[in-house]
Order: structure tokens, then C-alpha cells, then sequence
């Protein structure tokens, strides 16, 4: 009888896992030469992982993580991190930014103001963990996982959830959205991941007439303009993170109601 190995059976290679981290890799390096090419004072060219030393010290991308964390690596690898600097929407709006360099503080990995540079372009593990670390895995390089920490990007978003009750009570991001997906710990439409709190003071006839009828929480509770795309890459999105059922969002569906 053949006997199949335990590596075949684990759910992610770590082959895969490299391969898709050189796709990613190769995609960086691609936009940063771009970038570099085209605005001397925002990018700069990265041939190698080897090279990322004599731009910004400790950095290694993320290949260096996918060898130990591949599960990790393909939580992310297609994610709106990953690819904050590829999308469309965001190129569109570099192109009329008055200081384009800026925008890569958020949307690459290792900006350095001082010098319009950046080390690779996206949301790396490194940009949230921080530059790889010698000592690791003997030293953490786990981080801290706190308001402050998406707001540095996720300014209104942050503005919104302070004003909020969840703010107030001091219910973090990561208690609703998984760190490495960037999703809800479960779909936010199937009402799972607010009823893991909010089943009392759900049950009155209005929540239960809406229930009914199949509308999910969000859509009175986290309504975003559909329009303002625009503005997410900006830092000034309307989010709906602070949770508001605004009159304006009954009228939609009750035009004929007082």
C-alpha cells in the first residue's frame, strides 16, 4: 500500500506559497521601477530582496514571511493590502495629487517622507509588523493590534468608530474584522457577527419587521455612499463606522412614509 506523506496532506504548501510570493514580489518591483521611472521623488527601484537592505535596513517583503507563515501569506495575498497600490482607483487618483509621494505612506511599504522613497509597493506584512527582525522568531514580531494602529491609514474610518457606541465601549477592530483577510471575522450580511453581541435590544417590532423581510443589519447600520469610491483612496471616506441609522437611509426604502 503507498503511503502518502504528511506534507501532502498540509492545506498549504510551502512551495505555493513562494510562488505567490514571487508573483507579488515581481508586481512590486514592477510598479516601484514604474513609479520610480515616471517621478523620480516617489519610488525607487527594488531588482532584488537582496537590494531592500541599501534603501531601508531589516526589510526582507513578503516572501521572507511566506516561508514560515504561508497561511498567513495567502490570508493576504489577495487583499486590498496587497494590492493598495495596483488599484485602479488609486492610480487614477495619484495622477492628480498635488504630492503623489504622500499617498505611499499608506499605500506601499516603508515610505520615507524624507526622501520620496518607498521599499515595496502595497501593504506589506512589514508595514503593520514592522521591518523584519534578526532575532525572530526568538523575538515577537507580533503587533499591536489597537485603533491607533489602523488609523494611522484608516483615518475617518477610526473618526467614525470613536463617535461610535462600539467606540465608546471600546470594542476594537480586530473584534469584528480578521487582521490578515481584512474581512469580518464572519460575513457581516448574514446578521451572525452582530447578533454575537446584540441580541437583546434587537427584538422589538421594528428590527424584527426588518429581519422579516431579509435586511441585513448593514444596511441601515454601516451605509457608505455608493459614489464616493473616489474618496476611500483619499483617507476621507464616509465608512459607516459609526454605526448610525441615519432618517436618510429609511427614506430609501419608506419614500411614502412619514
Amino acid at each position: 500500500m503507498n503511503r502518502i506523506s504528511s506534507a501532502s496532506l498540509r492545506p498549504h504548501s510551502p512551495w505555493l506559497a513562494l510562488l505567490l510570493s514571487a508573483i507579488i514580489l515581481i508586481f512590486s518591483v514592477t510598479l516601484t521601477v514604474f513609479m520610480s521611472s515616471g517621478q523620480a521623488e516617489v519610488g525607487a527601484p527594488l531588482p532584488n530582496s537582496e537590494s531592500l537592505g541599501s534603501v531601508a535596513p531589516g526589510f526582507r517583503g513578503p516572501q521572507q514571511c511566506a516561508e514560515c507563515h504561508p497561511a498567513q501569506f495567502h490570508d493576504w495575498a489577495d487583499t486590498t493590502h496587497a494590492k493598495a497600490a495596483f488599484d485602479p482607483i488609486f492610480q487614477e487618483f495619484l495622477q492628480d495629487a498635488s504630492e503623489p509621494g504622500e499617498c505611499f505612506a499608506c499605500h506601499a511599504t516603508g515610505y520615507n517622507a524624507a526622501t520620496g522613497q518607498f521599499v515595496m509597493a502595497g501593504v506589506t506584512c512589514e508595514a503593520c509588523h514592522g521591518p523584519y527582525r534578526a532575532s525572530h522568531p526568538g523575538q515577537s514580531m507580533q503587533l499591536a493590534t489597537s485603533q491607533e494602529m489602523c488609523g494611522t491609514c484608516h483615518q475617518s474610518t477610526v473618526a467614525e468608530w470613536q463617535i461610535s457606541q462600539h467606540g465608546q465601549a471600546g470594542i476594537a477592530c480586530v473584534a469584528c474584522h480578521e487582521v490578515h483577510t481584512q474581512r469580518t471575522r464572519v460575513p457581516a450580511s448574514t446578521d451572525a457577527l452582530c447578533a454575537g453581541c446584540h441580541q437583546q435590544g434587537t427584538q422589538d417590532a421594528m428590527h424584527q419587521a426588518h429581519r422579516r423581510e431579509d435586511i441585513p443589519c448593514i444596511t441601515c447600520h454601516l451605509s457608505r455612499p455608493a459614489d464616493k469610491a473616489s474618496q476611500a483612496v483619499s483617507g476621507h471616506a464616509v465608512t459607516g463606522h459609526s454605526f448610525v441609522a441615519d432618517r436618510a437611509i429609511c427614506s430609501e426604502c419608506h419614500q411614502d412614509q412619514p
